[in-house]
């Protein structure tokens, strides 16, 4: 699609903007989520389901962010990117006032308290919501080399706790952070064949520019660089020979003692050797289920399980539900 053609598009009032657009100096809540959830006065609750936006199939979502309504303060257990496409967009992070402007995008950690003020006709706003399953330890080692965003999603993936991380980037004068948006945007809009690995690379391009724009980066000590690039290293080590991995094996070919190793993964990533084994298993375990036909106890050996209960402990643990319960729910999933 041409991208002109959508940003015309984007412009266009949707019926639900429709509805609003007649009092902007007065503008409502935005009563459609109010209908669907159940919101508690304690914001340590007050957060938006992965269900609510998210197919099961999916794990990037694209969205025009409604205007002439006001977003109630809100927080979400996936990662938030906010990108003005024009005008400028007022938002309220942990009660403080933030203003974007064109060709700022805010990158919003899980569990950080935000809201949103109305949008008034000029202010195109685009959300990218992105599950933190998204970013496995590969897509980590592809953005080692910027320790900024290397913490803030190692925090995000692993350490899961209710920090109040958020960085804003500005695309200035420039347009390639505008372009990439809009053209993974069009694949989402406009599904052909391939879309879904086209919207990953851009994805990817997305985040490649947005290490390229930071220019005010915080300098860290060499010691802590060194830390995060080791921790990268680790992470696709792991992913690499989930099957067979063990604290002894990974601690020798990092050069580490077993008990070191143990502290550095808790300290940075806030879990234990044996838990990172057991998602990296259970996570491949989960493309099994959803891709073959093989039966669940194979399934379970070919990860790296020897004990089949304790397969189906771990993976209840994680999921919530039993390997059976979950390969039947993605079968049901629309295509």
């Amino acid at each position: 699609m041409d991208i002109s053609i959508l940003e015309k598009q984007l412009k266009l009032m949707s019926g639900f903007e429709k509805k609003y657009s007649g009092t902007p100096e007065q503008p409502k809540r935005y009563s459609h989520i109010e209908e669907v959830l159940t919101f508690s006065k304690n914001k340590e609750t007050d957060i938006v389901p992965v269900d609510y936006f998210f197919k099961p199939e999916q794990n990037v979502v694209f969205l025009k962010h409604p205007r002439y309504i006001q977003f109630t303060e809100h927080r979400h257990s996936f990662i938030e990117m906010n990108y003005v496409l024009s005008g400028t967009s007022k938002q309220y992070i942990n009660g403080k006032e933030v203003i974007l402007k064109k060709g700022d995008l805010c990158l919003l950690n899980t569990n950080v308290i935000h809201s949103i003020d109305s949008a008034s006709e000029d202010d195109i706003i685009i959300n990218i919501m992105i599950r933190t399953s998204y970013f496995d330890s590969a897509l980590l080692q592809r953005l080692s080399g910027n320790d900024l965003l290397t913490d803030f999603f190692v925090n995000a993936i692993y350490k899961q706790k209710k920090e109040s991380q958020y960085i804003i980037f500005s695309d200035g004068e420039g347009n390639r952070l505008k372009d990439l948006i809009l053209q993974a945007l069009s694949e989402y809009y406009h599904p052909q064949l391939c879309s879904n690995e086209a919207i990953n690379s851009y994805m990817l391009l997305i985040f490649t520019e947005l290490l390229r724009g930071y220019h005010n980066t915080p300098k860290k000590s060499s010691e802590r660089i060194f830390r995060k690039a080791v921790i990268s290293d680790i992470l696709a080590y792991m992913e690499h020979n989930y099957e067979t991995i063990t604290l002894e094996k990974t601690a020798e070919k990092f050069h580490f003692h077993p008990n070191h190793l143990t502290r550095l993964l808790k300290s940075n990533l806030g879990k234990t050797f044996i838990e990172l084994s057991h998602q990296l298993k259970i996570k491949n375990a989960c493309t099994l289920l959803e891709n073959t036909d093989l039966i669940i106890d194979h399934i379970a050996n070919k990860v790296g399980y020897t004990n089949i209960t304790f397969f189906y402990k771990s993976f209840k643990k994680i999921h919530g539900i039993t390997p059976a319960e979950y390969r039947k729910k993605k079968m049901k999933a629309p295509l």
